[in-house]
C-alpha cells in the first residue's frame, strides 16, 4: 500500500488531501484541515492542540512526554536504528515531518509519496501553510535552515533502498546537491492538482 507523507510546506496548497488513495501520515496542525491516519506532533503544544480539537486517530510524539497526556491515542515515536552521533542524527533534532517519514517506514510501507516538504523558504521567509496562526511563526519570520532536514532525508533514502520514494516538489525547486544518485524520484507537485 502507498503511504502519503504530507508536510506543511506551501506547495501543497490546492491539493485535495481527501483524494489520496493510501495510508496518510501528517504532522502538527494538518488536523485542522484533514484527519490523517497517523498524526505526528513532536512538540507538546501541538499534541495538546490536536487533543483539544478532538482528533481521535493515533498521535505520535517524543518519548520524553508521550505518557504525560493520559490519552490512549498518544504513542511514542519509534527510535532510530542508527547511531546518534552528529547533531542532525539525533532523534531530538528530527522534526515532525521527518518523523512522519520514519514512522511510515517503520510501518513497512514500500512506496512513499512525499509532498509539502519544500525545504526552502520563500523570498527568505517562513514557508509553512499554517504561518500566522496559533503555534506557528509569522509570515515575516526568516526561512528555516534546512541543513538538518537534507541529511536526515538522505539517511532515509539510503537506509531504505528497497522503498520507492516519490518526492513532489514545486516549480523552480532546487534539489540538494547530495541528493544526486539517490533512491528518489522527483515529480512536479502540479501533477497532483
Amino acid at each position: 500500500m502507498t503511504a502519503y507523507i504530507i508536510g506543511n510546506g506551501e506547495s501543497r496548497k490546492g491539493i485535495d488531501l481527501n483524494t489520496l488513495n493510501g495510508e496518510t501520515y501528517g504532522s502538527n496542525a494538518i488536523h485542522r484541515d484533514f484527519a490523517p491516519d497517523h498524526l505526528v506532533c513532536c512538540d507538546k503544544r501541538m499534541v495538546l492542540e490536536a487533543l483539544a480539537a478532538d482528533y481521535t486517530g493515533p498521535i505520535y510524539t517524543r518519548s520524553d512526554w508521550a505518557n504525560d497526556f493520559g490519552k490512549p491515542n498518544v504513542f511514542t515515536l519509534p527510535p532510530f536504528t542508527w547511531p546518534e552521533i552528529q547533531k542532525w542524527e539525533h532523534h531530538w533534532h528530527c522534526g515532525s515531518g521527518l518523523h512522519s517519514v520514519w514512522l511510515a517506514l517503520n510501518h513497512g510501507h514500500k512506496r512513499l509519496v512525499i509532498l509539502g516538504f519544500d525545504l526552502w523558504g520563500i523570498n527568505g521567509k517562513h514557508n509553512n501553510i499554517y504561518k500566522d496562526t496559533e503555534n506557528y511563526q509569522s509570515s515575516e519570520y526568516r526561512a528555516v535552515d534546512p541543513s538538518h532536514w537534507i541529511p536526515q532525508f538522505e539517511r532515509m533514502f539510503t537506509t531504505y533502498c528497497n522503498v520507492r520514494f516519490n518526492y513532489y516538489v514545486p516549480q523552480q525547486w532546487k534539489k540538494p546537491d547530495t541528493w544526486n544518485n539517490l533512491n528518489l524520484h522527483i515529480i512536479p507537485v502540479d501533477s497532483l492538482l
